[in-house]
Order: structure tokens, then C-alpha cells, then sequence
């Protein structure tokens, strides 16, 4: 049975119990309501005929021309009576025992007994009228509940099976596309929203471990291979051990850099964002270079720039940048710090060769090395930019003439002092 139909279904029992409820409930309240007034007209009448009687000798007569029956128009009839013997009898009396009629008696001296009946078929009659309603009206309420719930249902389930679908296919690693999420601010909408980042982080999960397995297969053969051929040489005498060592040694030094690089890659950045004094980071970074620092030229502003960030991951940003013109250029390297609307903008520039424009935005790709004249994993430009991403800012590059620029780009603190 489906979610819609249990749902359904739900929704018209619960309307047949409320309106079975209500109905029995209003039942019974009404006729106990037409059983008081009956009993209270009774009561009246027969106080009223007890008034007209008079006892002569012993016996009951009747007194005045006030007589009550009269008044009452066919609905109500009396008689006195002691034992079997009736001694009176005024208005209109049923022939026989009709449930239209109801009687009630009134004990009076010397052992009679005034008896008074009256009419009640339109008590009757009404009271059969509200159970012929309730009985046609309960199963409406019940059919018109059913639809309500089936329609409200649709709205409901249509949503979730749309999540079970994508959550299918995401089982089966095939990424669905975003649930649209129902309007409003409920809990299937939070639902489907936070299914829809849930899909996006196991996305990007599965891409960057998917790029782990391709990158460390094809980046660790090469030392691998080298690693192999020096011990194959040097187990067969062809190469002397103070040759095939250092090779050997060179190959597996490039293997844990690919290695610690590519399970950086891998994961997630660990981020505490945080007001961050830039200027400071830069020259603690610069002061840490030794000699190298001796080509950089730092150039900041008067007042300090405070970004949003993390001072690990802007570390590792700006310094793979400046690693990476140190190594790719002789010259100066200039570091500039400056504040661009709500913006800081931290640029590196070098001297160097430069790189041709059409390659610029695959500068910053995994293992893309445009000048293998230097030693290196091909790795720096693209942590730079996974620790960008991660303090929400941008990366980006662009020709100098001569050499490359390279720029990062974080938000500003609004108020440094708070």
C-alpha cells in the first residue's frame, strides 16, 4: 500500500470517528434535551389539571372553565381514577398504546390517581429527523475527507517519493538531479534542501577520491618504475650502490610529496573562519622564507587589512604561490597586499617566463606543469586554490609581461574592531 493511500485512508477514519463522534454525540444531547422538556411539560400539565380538581364527599370534580386541555389543542388528555375505576376523563386520550404519547401519573388524596398523557410525535419526528441527517451527512463528511486527504497526500508524498527516487539513484553513484523543494519553510523542505547539499558533498567526495585513485596511479608509476629499475640494476651489479641509492632515494622523497599532497586534495579542508590580520601573516610568511626572502619585495599598506579566514589554509595559499614564483623565476618577487572594495586582494608576481594565456585557467589543475625545467609535484597552485574555495575567496592568474601574476581574492572583516 502506498504512502498516499495510507495516508488517504488515515484521514477518512479519522474523519468517520470525528463525525461518528460528533453525530452520536449531538444524538444523544438532543434527545436528552426533547426527554427534559417532555418531562417538564408533564409536570406542568398535570400541576395545571391537579388545579381544576375538587373533591366533593370524597369524590373528584371537576371546577372552573379554565381547563387546560382546552388550551392544549388535541395534544394533551387526562383521567382521574382510584384502581380500575376511572371517574374522569377530559381532553383527548389514545386508544391504545401509541409511542407517539406519553403518560405520566400523579398521586391525589384518598387513593386516586390523576393520569395525564400528551403528545409527542413531533418531538419524535424531529428527533428522527436530525438521525436521517447525521446518517446521510456522515458518509459526505467521510467522502469529502477521503479526497481532502487523498489531494493533501499527493502534496505530501510527491516530495518524498521524489527524494526516494534520488536517493536511489545516488545509491547506485548515479547523481540525480536537485529535489525541488516544496514552498515554504517546512520540514519536507528543509528535508529536500539538506538532500540536495547531501548530494552535493557526496559529489564532491566521490570526485576528489575518484581524482586521488587517477592522479596516485598515474603520478606514482613514474617513481615506482625508477625505484625498480635502480634495485633491478643494483641487484644484477650493473649499477654501484653509491648510484642507485641517491636515485632511489630521490624517487621515494617525490612519492611522498605526490602522496601528502594528493590526501590534502583529498579531503576537506578544516576551517575556522576568523578575523585575520593579513599584513602580519605575510611578513611572519616572508620572514620564515630564509635567504630566499632577500628576493621578495613585500609591499603593504600603511593600516592593517583584515580578512575573513584561516591562518593555516592562508598560509599554505600564499605561500605555495610564492614558493611556486620563487622556484619558476630569478628575479624579484613582489607580494602586494591591498583592499578593493569589500575585498583583500593578495597578489604574488614573478619575472619569470610567463605562461601563454589560453593556459591560464589550467594553472591551478592537479599535476599541470607547462615548465618542466623544475623540479616539482605540480600540486602547489592547486592546494592554493582548494584552501581559496575553502576561505570562500577566488584564485585566479593573469600574464605580467614579463612573468605571472597570481592573485587571491578574500572577503574584508566589516568591523576590525568587533
Amino acid at each position: 500500500m502506498s504512502l498516499r493511500l495510507r495516508i488517504a485512508l488515515g484521514t477518512a477514519a479519522i474523519a468517520a470517528v470525528a463525525a461518528g463522534l460528533h453525530f452520536v454525540v449531538g444524538y444523544l444531547s438532543f434527545s436528552e434535551l426533547l426527554r427534559e422538556d417532555i418531562q417538564r411539560d408533564l409536570e406542568v400539565w398535570s400541576g395545571a389539571v391537579a388545579g381544576t380538581l375538587v373533591f366533593q364527599q370524597g369524590r373528584p370534580a371537576l371546577a372552573g372553565s379554565d381547563w387546560p386541555w382546552v388550551s392544549a389543542g388535541g395534544s394533551l388528555g387526562f383521567r382521574v381514577r382510584k384502581g380500575n375505576v376511572i371517574y374522569i376523563e377530559g381532553g383527548v386520550l389514545p386508544e391504545a398504546q401509541d409511542p407517539n404519547w406519553v403518560w405520566t401519573e400523579k398521586p391525589l388524596q384518598d387513593g386516586y390517581v390523576l393520569e395525564v398523557v400528551a403528545y409527542v410525535g413531533e418531538y419524535r419526528k424531529a428527533l428522527a429527523g436530525q438521525l436521517r441527517a447525521g446518517l446521510v451527512s456522515l458518509p459526505l463528511v467521510v467522502l469529502l475527507a477521503s479526497g481532502l486527504g487523498w489531494w493533501l497526500a499527493g502534496r505530501i508524498a510527491r516530495p518524498i517519493g521524489q527524494l526516494s527516487d534520488a536517493a536511489d539513484a545516488l545509491s547506485s553513484m548515479r547523481f540525480p538531479d536537485p529535489v525541488p523543494p516544496p514552498p515554504g519553510g517546512d520540514e519536507l523542505s528543509r528535508l529536500a534542501r539538506s538532500f540536495n547539499r547531501m548530494v552535493y558533498a557526496v559529489r564532491e567526495a566521490l570526485e576528489r577520491e575518484r581524482a586521488f585513485t587517477r592522479y596516485a596511479s598515474h603520478e606514482l608509476r613514474t617513481p615506482l618504475a625508477t625505484m625498480q629499475a635502480q634495485l633491478e640494476a643494483l641487484e644484477a651489479g650493473l649499477t654501484p650502490q653509491e648510484r642507485a641509492l641517491p636515485e632511489a632515494r630521490k624517487a621515494i622523497e617525490r612519492m611522498r610529496g605526490i602522496l601528502e599532497g594528493l590526501l590534502t586534495l583529498s579531503r576537506e579542508p578544516q576551517v575556522t573562519l576568523e578575523p585575520l590580520p593579513a599584513g602580519a601573516v605575510l611578513r611572519s610568511l616572508v620572514g620564515g622564507l630564509g635567504e630566499a626572502a632577500r628576493r621578495v619585495r613585500l609591499d603593504l599598506p600603511d593600516e592593517e587589512v583584515w580578512v575573513v579566514g584561516d591562518e593555516e589554509l592562508l598560509r599554505r595559499a600564499v605561500g605555495n604561490l610564492i614558493d611556486n614564483a620563487l622556484k619558476y623565476s630569478e628575479g624579484p618577487v613582489e607580494v602586494r597586499l591591498a583592499a578593493e572594495g569589500g575585498e583583500a586582494v593578495l597578489s604574488v608576481r614573478d619575472h619569470g617566463d610567463g605562461v601563454a594565456e589560453d593556459q591560464l585557467e589550467r594553472l591551478a589543475d592537479p599535476f599541470v606543469r607547462f615548465h618542466t625545467r623544475v623540479a616539482g609535484t605540480g600540486l602547489g597552485l592547486s592546494l592554493s586554490k582548494q584552501a581559496a574555495r575553502a576561505m570562500r575567496g577566488r584564485l585566479g592568474f593573469e600574464p605580467a609581461r614579463p612573468g605571472l601574476r597570481a592573485w587571491l581574492r578574500l572577503p574584508l572583516v566589516e568591523d576590525a574592531d568587533a
